[in-house]
């Protein structure tokens, strides 16, 4: 590796520590503040996105926030999302400690505080939705979490600091990207073990995860050299790269297309990358530090949350240009994007 990607490395591996070493810091505060709800003013949704509900996830304000209806001031440090099966309830992880929360989408209200691990960041589920597993990014484990009565049954040991987390469409394995563990590992979640590593670079840092529509590959974001990896799962193997921006982020894959898109923190844009062709075929700036980022259901628009801009980029995917701005909550973690509930 060259001195300039060994500073680099060395530089990430010094910030996911600070990072680890400020949510865990933080739970003092989520734990004292959490049993406590405000309903707040709705951040705006505008009117051409009325087909969609989109849910944010405002790390520094305590804020989970539903567009155009409500935010919900739940304190702590907001910060991953997941729709659980069935479309009613909103899971987001509290890595300003060791919680997760439920809301109900229906009443728009918290109505379950789960226990997991220290500074819990993303969450996959069984597709039956009778399991979730959670990344516990202060720790070296995968929380597992039995969804009918919200409670912890158990954990999986990773190597140290599982951040990205994702489901194989028929529940037979769970692919876990972790950065300070610098792994990419894949679980039997039957088995509630690590079964494989796939082997990448010397240096890589897997960030982030999202799976193709069948399961057959995993792409995966890697912040030490600013790469989209394409993993075989069937072999557990790697495909190939592809250069995106400096520090990407989470992944997202855009429904109805070969298309993956992936948030470049430092450089203040997202790259769509063409799979097949495993190139990028625009790089579209959006505000400074997009971390979490969601494809609308028909693939008509990308959604980009941005950390340090303190905003929502809307971009239409078929001309990769952003068509909306919208104001949210201060340090927008993650965004997640349905259909509006009928």
């Amino acid at each position: 590796m060259s001195i300039k990607r060994l500073a680099a490395a060395a530089g990430i591996i010094v910030a996911m520590a600070l990072l680890v070493v400020v949510l865990v810091s933080r739970g003092t505060a989520a734990q004292t503040n959490e049993g406590t709800v405000s309903r707040l003013a709705a951040y705006p949704l505008p009117v051409s996105l009325a087909a969609y509900q989109v849910a944010v996830t405002d790390l520094q304000s305590g804020n989970v926030a539903l567009l155009g209806q409500t935010t919900l001031g739940v304190g702590g440090g907001p910060h991953g999302l997941a729709l659980q099966p069935g479309g009613r309830y909103l899971w987001v992880t509290n890595s300003g400690g060791y919680t997760v929360w439920v809301i109900d989408l229906v009443t728009r209200t918290v109505v379950a505080t789960i226990r997991v691990g220290a500074a819990p960041v993303h969450i996959a589920f069984t597709p039956d939705g009778a399991t979730a597993f959670i990344t516990d990014f202060g720790g070296t484990e995968v929380t597992v979490v039995d969804v009918a009565t919200r409670r912890a049954t158990g954990t999986i040991p990773t190597p140290a600091g599982p951040h990205g987390i994702a489901m194989a469409p028929d529940g037979s394995r769970l692919y876990v990207a972790c950065p300070r563990g610098g792994a990419f590992v894949v679980i039997d979640p039957q088995a509630r073990r690590v079964v494989a590593r796939v082997a990448l670079p010397a240096g890589a840092s897997p960030f982030g995860v999202a799976l193709s529509a069948d399961g057959s590959r995993a792409y995966v974001s890697d912040l030490t050299f600013g790469k989209l990896w394409i993993i075989d799962t069937t072999h557990n193997a790697l495909l190939g790269g592809v250069n995106v921006g400096r520090r990407p982020a989470l992944v997202t894959t855009i429904p109805q297309s070969d298309r993956v898109v992936v948030a470049n923190n430092a450089d203040g844009t997202v790259s769509i990358v063409d799979i097949p062709r495993q190139t990028v075929v625009a790089t579209v700036p959006t505000g400074a530090g997009p971390h979490g980022v969601a494809a609308s259901p028909d693939g008509r628009y990308i959604f980009a949350a941005n950390t340090e801009a303190n905003t929502i980029s809307v971009i239409d995917a078929a001309r990769a240009t952003v068509v909306a701005q919208v104001p949210v909550g201060s340090y927008p973690t993650d965004v997640l994007v349905t259909f509006a509930r009928g």
